[in-house]
């Protein structure tokens, strides 16, 4: 207190008046000196005809439209993991003939697959029928089918009097589109009691099928569960498919930096194969805790990248020379049309620099104030 008071002109720094008023050479206000920019340690300010020069231009911060986004990704068709079977026999003996002898046939449940040679079977029927009375045959006979999974009847349905030893039929156990053949005729079939059964085919329901999508990580604030996409396949030109995304992996793929998005898609008219490539239009939108209704949106140009964090340069209203201030912002994720969504940072109506914040910033470094570098060490040191 008591302390002098000196007014001059932001444009005219020899003008030094005891009094506030108009600068006696231009008109402009007269500012006390500890006000004016450059006496601030957070505040960057250059000339005005460095500021036009260097194609300073401002800005006010707007709410935007709702935070939107459409997302173009590639994927492909694979079969629903859901509807994936093993078909497998239990039956030890050999197979002497494969009704489903290639992948793509549509094997219906229930149908004959396989024609199996078994000794196994053919020594439990002939001890069946001659000891049919004889309570530990019986109970054999009936585990050792159980564990072939084959039912009782199979001992009735044996003509003894005539050339018993033939092959028997093994039947689907689902119905499918066989994926891969894992057995030849001719192959032996392995199998003690109650141990492991032989895979003979991997099979598929294709009336549903899965679409994974491959979405990279900056994509990830735009997808929810439920978003819509809509998908074409080259094989089918002039079709386009619709879906919801189903699942989004909880993984990174550490080769292609990329996330899984799952769509699950009905197939009842067989047209998406397997291993089909697609191209996704994805309908984004970022969560309601990111965005609100009318999200806060600015120029990519605006913004200065400082490692984890963001920076912009807002315009300080207090002065009339224009005075710049580096501030941290976060942001919400990238629009389409060349803007960012702002999480915290700004509010609307704040006045930022969109054009020149490379020169302004370089100008807050070599004046030692607040900047890109030094919000970056400040975050490097926080970590």
């Amino acid at each position: 207190e008591g302390a002098e008071q000196v007014f001059t002109c932001a444009m005219h720094s020899r003008i030094r008046l005891r009094q506030p008023g108009a600068c006696p050479a231009c008109g402009m206000r007269l500012v006390e000196t500890r006000l004016l920019p450059h006496h601030n340690p957070e505040l960057v300010s250059l000339a005005e005809g460095e500021l036009i020069l260097a194609n300073v231009r401002t800005e006010k911060v707007k709410s935007g439209r709702a935070a939107t986004k459409q997302l173009s990704l590639n994927g492909r068709v694979t079969p629903d993991e859901s509807r994936v079977y093993e078909q497998v026999s239990y039956l030890p003996g050999r197979i002497e003939k494969l009704y489903a002898d290639k992948p793509g046939m549509y094997v219906q449940k229930g149908q004959p697959i396989a024609s199996v040679y078994s000794k196994d079977l053919i020594s439990v029927v002939e001890a069946f029928a001659f000891n049919q009375n004889t309570e530990s045959i019986l109970r054999a006979a009936r585990n050792n089918l159980a564990s072939w999974n084959l039912d009782v009847s199979v001992l009735r349905n044996f003509d003894l009097r005539g050339d018993y030893r033939q092959p028997i039929d093994i039947h689907a156990d689902f119905s499918g589109t066989v994926l891969e053949k894992h057995v030849a005729e001719g192959a032996v079939l392995a199998n003690t009691h109650m141990g492991v059964p032989t895979v003979l085919y991997k099979l598929a329901d294709l009336s549903q099928v899965w679409v994974i999508l491959e979405a990279y990580e900056s994509d990830l604030p735009w997808i929810k569960p439920g978003s819509r996409v809509e998908f074409t396949t080259t094989a089918l030109p002039g079709r386009a498919f619709q879906s919801k995304v189903d699942f989004i992996a909880p993984i990174v793929d550490p080769v292609s930096r990329t996330v899984g998005i799952r769509l699950a898609v009905d197939n009842a008219e067989g047209l998406l194969k397997p291993d089909m490539f697609v191209e996704a239009h994805l309908d984004g939108r970022l969560d309601a805790a990111v965005k609100g209704d009318k999200p806060l949106r600015v120029p990519r140009t605006a913004v200065l990248w400082t490692g984890r964090r963001s920076a912009v340069y807002v315009r300080d209203p207090a002065y009339d020379t224009p005075a710049f201030r580096c501030r941290e912002v976060v942001l919400g994720g990238e629009q389409g049309d060349g803007y960012y969504l702002i999480r915290e940072g700004l509010a609307p109506g704040e006045e930022i620099v969109v054009s020149g914040i490379l020169a302004l910033d370089a100008e807050a470094q070599l004046s030692g104030k607040k900047s890109m570098m030094t919000i970056h060490r400040e975050n490097k040191e926080g970590l």
